[in-house]
């Protein structure tokens, strides 16, 4: 149901992610997708040429998406890793790091920061960061819509939202898919932490990522509160 309800998402994101991958990174270059759900994203990272490792911190994720782009490695890892340097579970080094739909948010606040210091390190010299993240903005936004629905012939997924207090904004999911004559339920709850993004540039400088916020990652319009951030890792040489 993530995989076809919230699929247009990444759709929208895609294009832009692609411009700005062709612009910093070289034919072959290693993207690592945080976060990669289904493997929408890195299906289309396939498609241009790009070598693909996606992680994420759900199992039955990561087994649709290696259903889905055969091409690229997953691996299921939950962030942040805490690895020290040479250890196993320690983030590939890559050309670029690329996220979509905010999975940091889902982190504690202080997990927050921890996880950006590690996508920063695991970047090569020059390479690329391009991800999203969930504002306070974007929360009281959201405060406003009770409910969210999306309906099609054979599912429906019902989303509400709260503020259980600040810097958070919680959802609660729930999806009905047709099975044969009858209707099959499930039920989901997102929490969700927000940041500040100029917190979020502050630990991505102190980690030798010069980056700046911007509306999207293209030209595709998000929500307001939902933000770019862009930046390159300095060349220590």
């Amino acid at each position: 149901m993530h995989h076809t309800g919230y699929s247009q998402h990444v759709e929208r994101c895609a294009p832009g992610i692609v411009r700005l991958l062709r612009d910093a990174v070289p034919a072959g270059g290693r993207v690592l997708d945080v976060g990669c759900g289904s493997g929408l994203l890195a299906h289309r990272l396939l498609a241009e040429g790009y070598a693909v490792t996606g992680i994420d911190a759900s199992p039955a994720m990561i087994e649709l998406a290696r259903e889905h782009a055969p091409g690229a490695s997953f691996e299921v890892v939950r962030l942040p890793t805490r690895a020290q340097a040479g250890a196993h579970r320690k983030l590939p080094e890559s050309d670029a790091v690329v996220s979509t739909g905010h999975v940091l948010n889902y982190l504690e606040h202080g997990e927050i920061a921890y996880a950006l210091a590690e996508l920063a390190q695991a970047l090569r010299p020059r390479g690329l960061l391009a991800i999203d993240l969930m504002t306070e903005t974007f929360a009281r936004q959201s405060e406003s819509r009770a409910t969210h629905a999306k309906v099609a012939d054979d599912w429906v997924i019902v989303t509400r939202f709260s503020r259980p207090q600040p810097d958070r904004l919680d959802r609660d999911i729930t999806v009905f898919r047709r099975a044969g004559d009858a209707w099959r339920r499930s039920d989901e709850h997102h929490r969700n932490a927000t940041f500040d993004s100029q917190e979020a540039l502050l630990v991505l400088r102190d980690n030798g990522v010069d980056a700046q916020p911007r509306p999207a990652f293209g030209e595709e319009t998000l929500p307001e509160g939902l933000i770019v951030l862009t930046g390159v890792r300095r060349d220590l040489g």
